[in-house]
């Protein structure tokens, strides 16, 4: 239900007032004028009469509630406006000036309806009723007319028996349904329907307006939402591909870092030069290490000098490099490469050397002292191919192999639409198998 607004309320009661003022107020300047100047003001005293009594006041104020309620109970308003013009149609077969009401009343139905077919039907049943209640009071009009001749002439304008015998008895009536009262009927309510009619197309209009107007503003709204929606997923997705960097940095460059730390204290006694060794390569280690993690945590940044000095990111060109490392701390490596190596995807590019990575930074550290592992790319039509297999001593008891950095390369390749397998190997150990689509769509937020 609409709300109550005191200022559509007041120029409902203003507009019912001139419509009552434009209807009786010709009347009493005519009523006026007659008293001052009868010759002159009697002709249009006949054309514009005064207002029946009671009963007419009775409908007019039916039709004034019915305007003032038309804002917030169109339904309502419709009923009572229609009672009351059809009483005003009934009693004077006429349309008046304060019937204007009506057809203000059905636009106001019309615009705010929520389903066009009430509002039509409020249509057609409002001007059937306007033309049943027409005919209905032309002849009752005309009963009343005849009735009223009748008693005239028999109270003794004809002293013959036989005349005021036929008079009495009188002509025979007209027909109810006759053609020419239809045709008469029509005639007179055509007036009234074209206005009924009008006010329903531009109250209809404005309801289809209207509903597209709240149509766009909910799509707008939408649209709104899904891309604060969208925005929060980037946000997202950009935090755990920095997350997933920093593990696969971090956990990498610490591992070796431990493990030559540990391989120096145990030489430093007998073998200084290894010692001295093993230390170079701490600190060579841990620089890159700390390079790429300001490369990652500059990557979100907007300051162009700041990019400037990104470095490359790594991919498979970079593994020979990756083993090398890992070698120096005294961990056997070796590398198998199968088929034609052929230009990649950059996104399969970095990813697959992320998964090489985290696989022997993983043996490296869970796999056991003189735990060795097995690299074996192979370059199959349309696809690569990643296999990491060590010798070590396998599983944890209790461990599912789904730890964050094996986590981390299964949401990779689930990324590139890959597949993944993880578990013992055949000869002990753990074994680790990424198979990579060559596709050329690029996938952005593994680039970045």
């Amino acid at each position: 239900m609409p709300r109550f607004v005191p200022r559509h309320f007041l120029t409902d009661a203003a507009l019912a007032l001139v419509l009552i003022v434009l209807t009786v107020g010709p009347g009493l300047v005519m009523q006026f004028l007659a008293r001052a100047n009868p010759d002159v003001a009697a002709e249009y005293v006949k054309k514009m009469p005064l207002p029946a009594g009671g009963p007419w006041w009775m409908f007019a104020a039916l039709i004034v509630l019915g305007l003032l309620v038309r804002q917030q109970h169109p339904p309502l308003a419709l009923v009572l406006t229609g009672a009351g013009v059809f009483g005003h149609l009934f009693s004077d077969t006429k349309f008046q000036l304060l019937d204007l009401a009506l057809p203000l009343v059905l636009y106001t139905v019309a615009a705010v309806a929520r389903n066009r077919r009430v509002s039509l039907a409020a249509l057609v049943l409002t001007m059937l009723l306007t033309y049943a209640t027409m005919l209905g009071g032309q002849i009752y009009v005309e009963q009343q007319d005849f009735a009223r001749s009748g008693k005239q002439v028999l109270r003794g304008q004809v002293e013959d028996p036989s005349v005021r015998m036929a008079v009495k008895t009188g002509p025979p009536p007209v027909p109810v349904f006759s053609v020419d009262r239809l045709v008469n009927v029509g005639q007179a309510v055509t007036e009234l329907w074209l206005l009924l009619v009008a006010a329903f197309a531009v109250g209809d209009a404005m309801r289809s307006r209207r509903a597209h107007l709240a149509a766009v503003e909910q799509r707008t709204a939408d649209l709104a939402r899904e891309e604060r929606q969208r925005a929060v997923l980037a946000v997202a997705a950009e935090r755990a591909r920095i997350t997933r960097e920093l593990h696969d940095v971090v956990a990498h460059g610490i591992s070796v870092m431990v493990v030559q730390a540990q391989g120096a204290s145990a030489a430093l006694d007998r073998h200084p030069d290894r010692a001295a060794t093993a230390l170079q390569h701490v600190i060579t280690t841990g620089r890159t290490a700390l390079a790429e993690m300001r490369r990652l945590l500059a990557a979100g940044r907007t300051d162009p000098a700041e990019d400037a000095r990104l470095t490359p990111l790594p991919g498979l060109g970079a593994v020979p490099a990756l083993i090398d490392q890992l070698r120096s701390t005294g961990m056997r490596i070796e590398l198998h490469v199968d088929g034609v190596p052929a230009a990649v995807p950059a996104a399969v590019d970095l990813s697959a050397y992320r998964i090489v990575q985290e696989a022997l930074t993983n043996t490296l550290k869970h796999a056991g002292p003189g735990a060795g592992a097995v690299l074996r790319l192979a370059f199959e039509p349309g696809r690569l191919r990643v296999e990491v297999a060590d010798d070590g001593t396998g599983l944890a008891d209790g461990a599912d192999g789904r730890g964050n950095g094996l986590r981390g390369i299964a949401e990779r390749v689930a990324m590139l639409g890959g597949e993944l397998e993880t578990g013992r190997a055949d000869g002990g150990g753990f074994r680790l198998c990424a198979t990579l689509p060559l596709r050329a769509r690029e996938i952005t937020s593994v680039q970045r």
